[in-house]
């Protein structure tokens, strides 16, 4: 330093210098401390955006799922699944150019489909809603035309049963799964409404024909015309009711259309006595098909082996297979008038015997009390007693209708048949597999005389009837 008290030139220029380089390593050293802070200031930010955006799609894959087990289909979902699909990974690499803003484009994306699929469940929850009702609307006309043209009561019964529970569970459906299950159940009630109409449709239409045949057949005879439906309607109601005997023994093949084709023999027959002769002759044809139905569904579904007994008719007829292979006329007992009478039931042999002797159940002195009577061949249908029997003390000429009404000729409860007769159902019966039917035959209606049944569901005399 000089006298001035200044440093050299050279000393000057060299401090100068380091002057210039201490200032200018602080600023590079601020620089790069600033080039750090912001990285990590950017990376920070990435990292926030990218658990934001990593959340965001957490809860539109949870959204997603859940619609799912509401019952929402991919289909339904296409439109939000298509953009959730083109979503990005949150994974990338923070210091990827652009990434922040990647990030929060991405995850406002994610919010926006929430909020899209949000929107669209509802849109196909009120469809699905919608769809349900316009069903059950649709099927509830159905089955109303259906009945209007005459269709089985049972069938029509049976179908506003189940719209009733349809209605129920539509009322109850909160999710597109309920309510989608709920219009599928209206659509299958439509389906067999309609088939239930268009049959019913073609039924009246061949039942017309036959009505106008029967017209010119008789020449208009009104009398032969209510004679044939009368007959119709009695050979209906009577193999209804053995259907209906046979069906409490064991479940009857066919038995639900039986009873299809009885509820139509009885609309049907209630025409019959109509003044005017087009409209007796529809009763009198529609009661023939309907009759003719229910005899081809009971024989296509009886046992293999059954016999048939009406008390009405004092008839007995045996059937192999649907077929007829013996009848034969009878006297049986008869129920209430005495204390004693032959059962009313579809029945099963328990066994046979050859020969033997009847003993009296009354004890001697009663009115009812009969000495040992010898029988060549019984073929018993209950344990109690009653049999197939040949009763030689009965000429066959007095066998059938008005027997059983005679004291003479009346039997305790067994069926008298011929000799050659006994024989033959002695042979052919086969105990714990053969049916023995006994109904009263008397042409009333199947709900009649299913009242008159005196055996319990196992075929068995119930004492208390």
């Amino acid at each position: 330093m000089d006298v001035t008290g200044r440093f050299p030139s050279v000393g000057g220029r060299f401090f100068g210098s380091l002057q210039a380089r201490i200032v200018a390593a602080v600023v590079g050293a601020c620089l790069v401390l600033g080039l750090v802070g912001a990285g990590l200031w950017v990376r920070n930010t990435s990292s926030e955006e990218a658990t934001s955006y990593h959340h965001a799609r957490q809860q539109l894959q949870a959204q997603l799922a859940a619609a799912r087990q509401q019952g929402y289909t991919d289909q339904d979902l296409r439109p939000v699944l298509s953009k959730y699909d083109a979503l990005g990974s949150p994974n990338a690499a923070w210091w990827v150019p652009g990434q922040l803003f990647y990030l929060q484009s991405q995850t406002r994306q994610a919010q926006q489909l929430q909020d899209q699929l949000r929107a669209l469940e509802q849109q196909v929850l009120a469809q699905s809603r919608s769809d349900a009702a316009n069903q059950l609307g649709s099927a509830r006309k159905q089955v109303a035309q259906a009945h209007q043209i005459g269709a089985s009561d049972g069938e029509v019964q049976a179908l506003q049963q189940r719209m009733t529970t349809a209605a129920a569970d539509q009322g109850a459906a909160r999710t597109v799964r309920d309510y989608r299950a709920a219009a599928k159940e209206s659509r299958g009630i439509l389906a067999d409404a309609t088939t239930l109409y268009t049959q019913t449709q073609q039924e009246n239409q061949a039942i017309q024909q036959a009505a106008q045949q029967m017209v010119t057949q008789t020449g208009g005879n009104l009398g032969a015309i209510q004679a044939a439906g009368i007959a119709a309607v009695t050979n209906g109601r009577n193999d209804a009711s053995v259907a209906g005997y046979l069906n409490r023994l064991n479940p009857l093949k066919g038995f639900s259309a039986i009873q299809s084709s009885n509820s139509r023999l009885e609309k049907y027959g209630a025409l019959v006595g109509s003044g005017d002769v087009n409209q007796a002759a529809r009763g009198a044809a529609g009661a023939q098909r309907y009759a003719g139905q229910i005899r081809q569904f009971l024989l296509s579904g009886m046992p293999a082996k059954t016999v048939m007994i009406s008390f009405a008719a004092q008839h007995l007829w045996a059937l192999q297979n649907g077929q007829l292979a013996m009848e034969t006329p009878v006297t049986t007992g008869i129920r209430g008038d005495t204390a004693y009478g032959t059962d009313f039931g579809a029945m099963r042999i328990v066994h046979k015997e050859h020969p033997w002797t009847m003993h009296s159940p009354f004890p001697k002195g009663s009115p009812y009390w009969y000495p040992d009577t010898p029988v060549q061949y019984a073929t018993f249908f209950t344990s109690t007693g009653e049999s197939i029997h040949d009763a030689n003390w009965e000429p066959d000429s007095e066998l059938g209708p008005g027997s059983q009404y005679d004291a003479s000729t009346r039997s305790h409860g067994c069926v008298h048949v011929p000799l050659n007769d006994a024989v033959w159902m002695y042979n052919y019966a086969q105990p714990g597999s053969t049916v023995v039917v006994v109904y009263p035959g008397d042409g009333s209606p199947m709900a009649s005389q299913m009242t008159q049944v005196t055996t319990n569901a196992q075929g068995i005399p119930d004492s208390s009837l």
